[in-house]
C-alpha cells in the first residue's frame, strides 16, 4: 500500500515539474507587458539637472533617454514641441504646438539610448513648455503617436 501512495505521490511530482517545464519553455522570449521607456535629462544627463532660465536663441544642451522593452524592433520618432499655460496634451492627443526639434532612432528590443540634443528657442516667453513627445512608425510605416510624453517649463529671456 505504501509503494503505491509513494508512486503515486511520484508520479504527480513529475507531472506537475513537467507542465512547468514546458510552460516555461512555450513562454520563453515572450515580453508580457511591452512597453517604452523615455526621459528627459539635464545637461550632466542627470534627472532634475534642467535649466529653469535660458536665452532666446542661444543653445542649451539636453539629453533624450529612450527604452524599448516592447519585444520588437521599434523605430521611434521624438518631437520637441513649444507651447505654453494653454497646450493640451494627453496620453491620446498630442499636443497642437509647433515643433522646433525632431529626432529619430532605431532600437533593437531591450535596447536603450540616450541622445544629447541641442536647443534653442527663438522668441522670449514666461513659462515656456518644452513639450516631449514620443511616436513610432506603426505597422503600415506610418508615424503614430504613442502616448508618451514628458515637459519642461522655462522662462526664456531676451538677450542683454
Amino acid at each position: 500500500m505504501i509503494d503505491e501512495e509513494v508512486a503515486a505521490v511520484t508520479l504527480a511530482i513529475i507531472i506537475v515539474a513537467s507542465v512547468f517545464a514546458v510552460s516555461q519553455a512555450f513562454l520563453a522570449g515572450r515580453v508580457v507587458e511591452p512597453f517604452s521607456a523615455f526621459g528627459v535629462l539635464g545637461a550632466k544627463m542627470k534627472i532634475g539637472d534642467y535649466p529653469k532660465t535660458v536665452l532666446a536663441n542661444e543653445s542649451f544642451r539636453l539629453y533624450l533617454y529612450v527604452e524599448n522593452q516592447e519585444g520588437r524592433v521599434m523605430y521611434y520618432i521624438l518631437y520637441v514641441k513649444l507651447g505654453d499655460n494653454f497646450t493640451f496634451i494627453n496620453e491620446t492627443i498630442p499636443a497642437e504646438a509647433p515643433v522646433i526639434a525632431t529626432f529619430e532612432t532605431i532600437l533593437a528590443h531591450g535596447q536603450n539610448k540616450t541622445i544629447p540634443i541641442d536647443l534653442s528657442i527663438p522668441k522670449p516667453m514666461a513659462n515656456a513648455r518644452l513639450i516631449f513627445e514620443m511616436w513610432i512608425l506603426d505597422e503600415n510605416l506610418t508615424p503614430k503617436y504613442h502616448g508618451r510624453w514628458l515637459q519642461l517649463w522655462l522662462n526664456v529671456t531676451a538677450p542683454p
